[in-house]
């Protein structure tokens, strides 16, 4: 199943960026609706697992008819460890640390694994090594780093092992950013891709929370809450549809700079719903990140998978 990456010179279209954007924005917009279920009760691994499930069953409802997935072992194994890499370990931790740190803060941590993923990435052949976009891609790390910094501009000193905990999101992202392009199933669409990666992360998640003797809280009531899974099943269906499309249109060190988009994007969602605040580090930092956004994306060249291998005919 694995594919060996060839490689192509390529630059990021307009279609590539306003994807980044979109599915940016909208990964953003499910830290608000997370913390606004657990504070009417649900807890961060039952929201994970309707999130998933419910994006899952949506885009298995709506997808497109046309040539059936020929399931296998090796099938399976690129939804397992492209669920628990995207969607079953980052999302019950973000969803765990947004209620300690704010939507705001934790939507940070998701610009993180642009460097790890660009380092993978140079170390198996699959993008060159390039100054520019290595200056940029730290410029937006330090840019995070800067926002996540305790001091008292910043955020408060009592938030860091909640931070500590969080930085196994971008861990987990990275590692599954290189993943799913390395090993993207021969013939296989994101139509096919995004809805059976959703559902073995929200199978992965069901374990867990049935193992440790919480299944009793995977239980929804109230209308409130049913609302608010319906429109973040919506909005991971959406979201992760682009997501594999533009996972399979670039490169996996351009799919991580959506953190990049989630970072500002969460500190006004944080602003707009909670009435959040932050001081001048943390606008300093999103400064910080947005130089090096632009550095990053700059007229350079990069290696990508080729699409021949993900997209045949």
């Amino acid at each position: 199943m694995k594919q060996h990456a060839s490689t192509a010179s390529h630059q990021p279209d307009v279609t590539s960026m306003l994807l980044l954007l979109g599915v940016g924005v909208l990964i953003a917009l499910m830290l608000p609706l997370s913390r606004a279920a657990m504070d009417v009760g649900m807890t961060p691994l039952a929201y994970a697992f309707w999130q998933a499930l419910g994006g899952g069953i949506l885009l298995v409802l709506c997808g497109r008819r046309g040539s059936p997935v020929r399931f296998s072992r090796p099938l399976f194994q690129y939804f397992g460890i492209s669920g628990l890499t995207a969607i079953a370990v980052p999302n019950a931790l973000a969803f765990i640390v947004v209620a300690n740190i704010g939507s705001g803060l934790t939507a940070t941590l998701y610009a993180l694994p642009s460097l790890a993923t660009y380092g993978i990435s140079v170390i198996l052949g699959m993008e060159t090594l390039s100054r520019k976009k290595s200056v940029g891609l730290s410029l937006g790390v330090a840019g995070c780093v800067w926002i996540l910094s305790p001091n008292p501009a910043g955020i408060n000193p009592d938030s860091l092992p909640w931070l500590l905990l969080g930085m196994l999101v971008p861990l987990s992202l990275a590692i599954g950013n290189v993943y799913r392009t390395s090993h993207w199933p021969k013939g296989a669409t994101p139509e096919q891709l995004a809805p059976g990666m959703l559902l073995a992360g929200a199978v992965l998640i069901l374990l867990v929370v049935v193992v440790t003797g919480g299944a009793h809280s995977l239980l929804v009531s109230g209308m409130d809450l049913w609302t608010i899974v319906a429109v973040q099943s919506v909005l991971t269906a959406i979201s992760y549809r682009g997501f594999f499309h533009l996972q399979k249109r670039t490169s996996p060190t351009f799919l991580s700079q959506l953190g990049f988009v989630i970072t500002p994007a969460g500190l006004l969602f944080g602003i707009v719903f909670f009435g959040e605040s932050y001081g001048w580090a943390v606008w300093g930092g999103v400064v910080l990140l947005l130089i090096g956004v632009v550095l990053a994306n700059g007229a350079t060249r990069e290696r990508k998978t080729c699409n021949a291998v993900r997209n045949p005919g």
